[in-house]
């Protein structure tokens, strides 16, 4: 029925509470999981027009996306994880049109 299942994450405690339900889920359908984590401080926003490098926040992101993937493949999950910069809703968006082309 649903073959991914594309789950933003806020770095945040209701993080948990989502990834707990969208696991079952996963197991139940045989489902791979989309994280996607966007960071949208101002280096982030700015990354691509400035050409800065990543910024300590990103950096955090992604260590915390690679820790919530690594439990998810614990847990017997297919995985992918996805650091996006700018704005969320866009990036959300742009991010699962990708995930449904592939």
């Amino acid at each position: 029925m649903y073959r991914r299942i594309l789950v933003p994450l806020e770095n945040g405690p209701a993080d948990s509470a989502i990834l707990k339900h969208v696991t079952q889920l996963a197991k139940l359908l045989g489902s791979e999981i989309v994280l996607v984590h966007v960071a949208d401080g101002w280096a982030a926003r700015n990354m691509e027009q400035l050409n800065l490098r990543e910024s300590q926040e990103m950096k955090e992101d992604r260590a915390y996306l690679e820790r919530m993937s690594q439990d998810l493949r614990r847990a017997g999950v297919e995985v992918d994880a996805v650091l996006a910069a700018g704005d969320p809703a866009k990036e959300i968006a742009a991010t699962a049109e990708r995930s449904r082309s592939t």
